[in-house]
């Protein structure tokens, strides 16, 4: 496969200023095809943002599910029993989609605990079990618990990174041990992952520039959650390289129990939403007319999920296809507006365009 259209695309968007790094991965049948940026190939590590909530989160749920370990209609209350009254019958299902009214809310240092030294600690080895014990996993969680909800649990949709925040404490909490140990042990060795991890050292080797701060510190992920619980959180933001996504794709798409048994690959790929914004399974963005980003490269029924600093990967069970899509654009739109605020939108338009691309170029090659 000749990606010729999107390596232009990409390329022209490097001369215009709106990022610096990228990989593009794709898959149909039995084609493949392969672009990055000069500074960048198959193997560089990408902060993939929200992508961590699929590949690492609702998969530790779903195999602790499969495994008898927790129950996916489970409540709030069952594993915070101090949980406030609104909030006690939340399921793990509505927060796995994103239907439970949580919404995202920022952590204050006293709430974490965390004093400038601690905050320095980010990105070196350990700093997470050192300092963000379960006392203080608790005591995030009752916070985050406290706020007002949104909606009533059920009767809306707004996607919550503190859903995901608690899914991923209740994960550590039903198999006793930190989230990024949890990768590691039941994703990353199984499925042999070269590179991915949490906690990403500042000055590892091939590695692309995504966070939004003017300074990383010695913590390079991009989102400001994840970086107060020093660079650990079920919301998101492990780095991953484009080879170990597809090999966590060709796990998927063969229905492996490496990953979690096979009856919850139908309830987790099934749409939870279809009344709402957008459509959600268990964790996955689900494709349809009401989702722009895939452009015309993906029809319905297929899934995925995006990242905040400008990534992506989809995936079409029946066409045998997938794309796989990492860039810096997020960073470049921060710097921008002088790292204040980024301009999301045309991230968001800057993914529907390469994927349109993609497709010009697979329907040239047939």
């Amino acid at each position: 496969m000749i990606l010729e259209e999107t390596k232009k695309y990409l390329d022209r968007r490097i001369d215009e200023g709106f990022l610096d790094t990228y990989v593009v991965m794709v898959t149909d049948g039995g084609d493949e095809g392969l672009i990055s940026s000069p500074n960048a190939g198959a193997d560089t590590l990408f902060d993939i943002a929200s992508m961590g909530k699929v590949l690492v989160t609702a998969t530790l749920i779903l195999r602790a599910a499969g495994e008898g370990l927790l129950g996916l209609d489970d409540t709030l209350a069952k594993y915070y029993p101090d949980c406030p009254d609104e909030k006690r019958k939340i399921t793990l299902r509505e927060l796995l989609c994103h239907t439970s009214g949580i919404l995202r809310v920022e952590l204050p240092d006293e709430v974490v605990g965390a004093d400038a030294h601690d905050i320095v600690m980010c990105g070196k080895r350990g700093s997470y079990a050192d300092s963000i014990t379960p006392e203080v996993k608790d005591r995030i969680a009752r916070y985050v618990l406290s706020r007002p909800l949104g909606f009533a649990p059920s009767t809306s949709y707004v996607y919550s990174c503190c859903g995901y925040l608690l899914l991923g404490f209740i994960a550590e909490k039903v198999y006793g041990d930190n989230l990024d140990i949890l990768f590691d042990k039941y994703i990353k060795q199984p499925l042999g992952l070269a590179r991915s991890c949490f906690d990403m050292p500042q000055g590892t080797p091939d590695s692309a520039l995504t966070h939004y701060r003017a300074a990383a510190g010695d913590c390079m992920v991009a989102d400001s959650i994840v970086y107060k619980l020093h660079g650990v959180a079920g919301n998101g933001a492990s780095f991953w390289t484009a080879n170990d996504i597809r090999r966590y794709i060709l796990a998927l798409l063969d229905y492996s129990e490496l990953l979690y048994p096979r009856e919850y690959y139908d309830l987790a790929e099934r749409d939870y939403t279809p009344d709402f914004e957008e459509g959600r399974g268990l964790g996955w963005l689900m494709v349809d007319s009401r989702y722009k980003q895939t452009g015309k490269l993906f029809p319905r029924g297929s899934f995925g999920h995006c990242g905040n600093t400008g990534t992506s990967f989809f995936i079409n069970r029946e066409l045998g296809r997938h794309a796989i899509i990492l860039t810096n654009a997020t960073r470049f739109s921060y710097m921008a507006h002088d790292y204040k605020y980024c301009d999301y939108n045309s991230v968001m338009l800057m993914r529907e365009d390469i994927h349109n691309a993609i497709l010009r170029d697979i329907s040239f090659d047939k």
